[in-house]
């Protein structure tokens, strides 16, 4: 029997997700239904310095929907959490209140360290990891987070300001990266980096497994199986499953490469790629290949588990047995 099913309120800075889950005692997890909506918040808050009205409403539309969702599934415990674009806003508070009214229930603005914390503990009950420290990765929408820890503790976190909708809104990136928007992008992750690379080298022995997480990861590592195999007969290469899938540095950069110089037409043909995730693709893959350059990383370790399963694991108490 599960022991709660809890209803996920992800309030990102790309998308707005709710997932529920029958959630059990060893830690496992069942999947009841999951539903996103894609807001670029993030993009809009790098550009402004806050939520627009327009985008302020669809905002509260999208959390009635998914509220109802909720509702329907009988989840017995609400878990709501808002991340980097709700954090920067100036009028990001307000905008959780109105929220909070809907939901009936707090919604909690996660800090950096915290974010980075949930998904370090997602992470890790999503792929099999040692008694060794390994590094974890989540490229969101508005930030990146970094985790350092093993099986039984998380030893160091750190949350910088990479989100791929940050980076556009900050950049104004067009629909194709030029070299000087490319060149831009890669000085960026460079600089905001530093968190990171500072953690990694009170332990360096933590890069020899690197962990990742996040849409953009999960959408990269299928479009490089898409690449390098047959397509599957049933089913879209969008839904394959890319858990424990290892994606080579080398890998990335091509992947960066090819995205950058494709106008949206040609990205949408390549295998796997949803059509509101193709404008940041190329964005992320440059976020990501300079960084395993940078830190000397051998690759990407890819866990579909990550910040919405963390909280869940950590709300109630529950060990990391993973999927």
């Amino acid at each position: 029997m599960p022991t709660v099913r809890v209803a996920v309120f992800d309030l990102g800075s790309s998308s707005f997700h709710l997932m529920v889950v029958d959630a059990f005692r060893d830690g496992r997890m069942e999947s009841v239904l999951r539903r996103r909506s894609f807001l670029h918040l993030g993009t809009e808050v790098a550009r402004t310095g806050g939520v627009p009205g327009d985008r302020s409403a669809l905002a509260v539309r999208t959390v009635k929907r998914l509220h109802a969702y909720a509702e329907d599934a009988g989840a017995d415990v609400v878990v709501a959490m808002a991340t980097a674009a709700l954090r920067d806003a100036d009028n990001g508070r307000d905008l959780i209140a109105r929220m909070e009214r809907i939901l009936g229930s707090p919604i909690n603005l996660l800090s950096g360290e915290e974010e980075a914390r949930l998904c370090f503990l997602g992470q890790r009950a999503g792929v099999w990891v040692g008694e060794d420290p390994v590094l974890g990765l989540d490229l969101g929408g508005g930030s990146l987070e970094g985790g350092i820890g093993t099986i039984d503790s998380v030893t160091a976190v750190a949350s910088v300001a990479l989100g791929t909708a940050r980076i556009r809104g900050e950049l104004n990136t067009g629909d194709r990266l030029s070299e000087g928007e490319r060149a831009a992008v890669r000085e960026l992750t460079l600089q905001r980096s530093e968190p990171i690379a500072d953690m990694l080298a009170g332990c360096p022995k933590a890069a020899e497994r690197v962990i990742a997480s996040g849409g953009t990861v999960r959408a990269l590592a299928r479009l490089a199986l898409g690449l390098h195999r047959p397509a599957s007969k049933s089913g879209s290469s969008s839904a394959t499953s890319v858990n424990q899938i290892e994606v080579p540095a080398g890998q990335l950069r091509d992947l960066a490469d090819r995205l950058a110089t494709m106008d949206p037409d040609a990205r949408m043909a390549l295998p796997g790629i949803q059509a509101r995730r193709a404008p940041l693709l190329p964005i992320g893959a440059v976020v990501l290949s300079t960084l395993v350059d940078h830190l000397g990383l051998p690759g990407l370790v890819v866990s579909e588990w990550g910040l919405r399963e963390g909280a869940v694991l950590d709300g109630l108490s529950l060990p990391a047995a993973g999927i």
